[in-house]
């Protein structure tokens, strides 16, 4: 079956020619009706489908002469229009002759099943006999009637797309002017350049930041923005490298029209065309000086974090070895102290054990400072004037130094207390100054001054340690070789000396730092090459209270008159050496090396225990726990814990921070008289 599609768009006798096609019938198409009647005059055909509105000819007057045609008046028509004005669209179609009427649009099977019906009808009919035609006076009423109403409806669909196209127009302006407001508005600066990285547009964050306005660098590659050429080459080459990439970041000195330098971030990537051509680049710019400013910061901050961690390490492990030492040094005092007893002086052996019991004593000294270091140094907090407590110092300070470094002493008016160890800031004053001194190297000077600040977060910001807080500031200047920033780090490491061997023991430092950290305040160094060092402690103000001043042990040493002491004690060569002395001094001692074995010892004892002497910390039971249960059974048993760890040990073992019950390892004969017979008077 040949079917001939008359449609003036395209678009509609594609489709019309796909769908026929696709169920078996041969199709010809006309774009009007002039050019369908050639066709129908050289070919014959089974069915016309045509549309009514048309150029040249349209379907209504194409059906009449096809109508009026004899050869031609047996090919049924079917009209197929989207124009349909209503029922009368349809009459008159009708009565010229058509022998369907199709609405666009339709769905494609019932296209076909109307088609079929009406080849199916055409084929049972009589060719020859068909009805006679309306008359042509009523025709071309109707006809112009029918086109009348269908031009009337196109006008009104064509003033319908004009009106839709106005629309589409104005949302495109609409989306332009969005599209620059957001261009505008976004605070990253925009840099549009096209494939030769000639630029081409910028955003107003971008005019903000580096000063250009677009007429003054159209045209001009980017490099105009650059710090430096080398990063610009190298970005051109990764861009012409790596066609596919979507993004490429980077960071890049950019410079600004004012020849200012600042840390840029780029986000590189390619605009294309409406074909995916690319067509150049756009980047994003950012500036990251306060991001780097920032991170340098979180540098520093991480690098004074570790070396307060390393610092504290270093601490505990000197600490520890603090510890175990004065255990062994009261050994050694307690025995040498024991055998001076039994010699007389002048004997050879007596001056030999002057100098172990001396060569003991500095030794502890040694360890003090360990402890300072590890901030487990046993101190007797008090509250201070430093002005007063240094200014009693400068006699000995001056000799110290020597007369070729001028000392010079500044002390702050109205100044506020501290609380700490007087012994402590002889400590921290001495190291300083004679770190000053060894400075120097010859003539100089040295100034000590007192003072007061408040230190607020910005500043606490910048000093690892910082809280906070109104401070009393003690400050050693000296204007001496000064230190250099790879060893500025390193001063307050244990051992650590820039001295000479055999010049110095690497702990003075040390001592100092460990000394202001037990203390809850903080160090700040300012030091140069050649220009010399300041060192500036803060100390947290006193506002108000005390502490409790140290025990008097310069009263005579009074001997025992046979009381038992029950001596607890884990360390055996301490066990052993302690017993020794009490002995010495006319006590009757009960020796136990496990709380078990003194609980045994005191319940056999028949006269009773008077004084029981424990160590605080002891594997089984700790000397308060044993005191508290041997306390339920003797009720006057009187209490004296000896230890070598610091005050936050003794506290959380459960003893008070009372001097009079505490003796500090390692003791002397004097200091354990008298500790003793404080306690049994008590």
């Amino acid at each position: 079956m040949r079917i001939l599609s008359v449609d003036d768009k395209e678009d509609n006798r594609y489709l019309v020619e796909a769908l026929l096609k696709g169920h078996g019938f041969e199709v010809r198409s006309a774009a009007h009706g002039a050019e369908a009647l050639a066709l129908l005059a050289a070919e014959p055909f089974d069915l016309i489908l045509s549309d009514i509105l048309m150029p040249v000819m349209d379907g209504f007057e194409l059906c009449r002469r096809v109508k009026a045609d004899p050869g031609l008046r047996h090919i049924p028509l079917v009209v197929y229009t989207a124009t349909y004005t209503g029922s009368q669209d349809e009459d008159f179609a009708l009565k010229i002759g058509a022998s369907g009427f199709v609405q666009k649009p339709c769905e494609p099977e019932a296209l076909i099943a109307i088609i079929r019906e009406v080849l199916a009808a055409s084929a049972a009919s009589d060719c020859t006999i068909l009805p006679e035609p309306a008359g042509e006076e009523e025709v071309l009423k109707l006809y112009s009637e029918r086109l009348v109403r269908k031009l009337e409806q196109k006008m009104l669909q064509l003033e319908q797309e004009a009106q839709a196209r106005r629309k589409t127009e104005e949302i495109l302006k609409q989306s332009e002017m969005n599209y620059r407001s957001l261009f505008n508005s976004i605070r990253d600066a925009i840099l549009v350049s096209d494939l030769e990285r000639r630029i081409i547009n910028c955003n107003q964050a971008f005019v903000d930041l580096f000063g250009y306005t677009l007429a003054e660098i159209a045209g001009q590659h980017t490099l105009v923005v650059y710090e430096r050429e080398e990063p610009y080459q190298r970005l051109g080459v990764i861009l012409n490298s790596c066609m596919d990439d979507p993004a490429l970041l980077h960071h890049i000195s950019f410079k600004k029209k004012d020849g200012q330098v600042f840390p840029g971030e780029v986000n590189v990537f390619r605009l294309r065309n409406d074909e995916g051509v690319p067509a150049g680049f756009i980047g994003l710019i950012r500036d990251v000086t306060d991001r780097v400013r920032f991170e340098e910061q979180q540098k520093l901050l991480e690098s004074q974090l570790h070396q307060a961690q390393k610092m504290e390490s270093i601490g505990r492990l000197a600490g520890g070895v603090a510890h175990d030492y004065n255990n062994m040094l009261s050994v050694i005092l307690g025995y040498a102290q024991i055998a001076l007893n039994k010699t007389k002086p002048g004997a050879p052996v007596h001056d030999h054990l002057l100098q172990i019991v001396d060569a003991a004593q500095r030794s502890a000294g040694m360890t003090r400072q360990l402890l300072g270091f590890a901030r487990k140094q046993t101190v007797v907090p008090q509250v201070l004037d430093l002005n007063k407590t240094v200014e009693g110092m400068l006699k000995m300070l001056r000799r110290l130094i020597g007369e070729d470094v001028a000392l010079t002493w500044r002390p702050a008016a109205d100044l506020w207390p501290v609380l700490i160890d007087p012994s402590q800031v002889d400590q921290i004053v001495t190291n300083l100054c004679v770190n000053a001194r060894d400075a120097v190297k010859g003539r100089g000077a040295i100034v000590i001054e007192t003072g007061t600040t408040c230190c607020d977060a910005a500043f606490c910001a910048q000093h690892a340690g910082a809280i906070a807080g109104e401070y009393v500031t003690l400050s050693v200047r000296d204007n001496g070789c000064g230190i250099g920033p790879v060893l500025l780090d390193k001063i307050f490491e244990p051992f650590f000396t820039t001295k000479g061997s055999g010049q110095g023991t690497g702990l003075g430092l040390a001592v100092v730092y460990g000394i202001v950290q037990q203390n809850k305040g903080f160090i700040a160094v300012r030091s140069q090459p050649d220009q010399g060092t300041t060192f500036t402690l803060h100390l947290p103000r006193r506002v108000s209270g005390g502490a409790q001043g140290a025990l008097d042990a310069s009263e005579p040493i009074q001997r025992g008159q046979g009381e038992t002491i029950l001596v607890v004690e884990d360390e055996e060569a301490i066990l052993h050496s302690t017993s020794a002395l009490l002995t010495s001094l006319g006590y009757r001692v009960l020796a136990a090396g496990r709380s078990t074995e003194a609980i045994r010892l005191a319940h056999a004892e028949p006269g009773g225990v008077r004084l029981l002497l424990a160590d605080v910390v002891m594997p089984e039971m700790g000397g308060p726990d044993l005191a508290r249960l041997l306390l339920t059974f003797y009720p006057g048993l009187q209490c004296l814990f000896m230890s070598g760890y610091a005050d936050s040990v003794i506290t959380d073992s459960g003893v008070t921070n009372d001097q009079r019950r505490i003796i500090r390892k390692p003791f002397s004969i004097q200091e354990l008289a008298a500790k003793v017979r404080a306690a049994l008077v008590a």
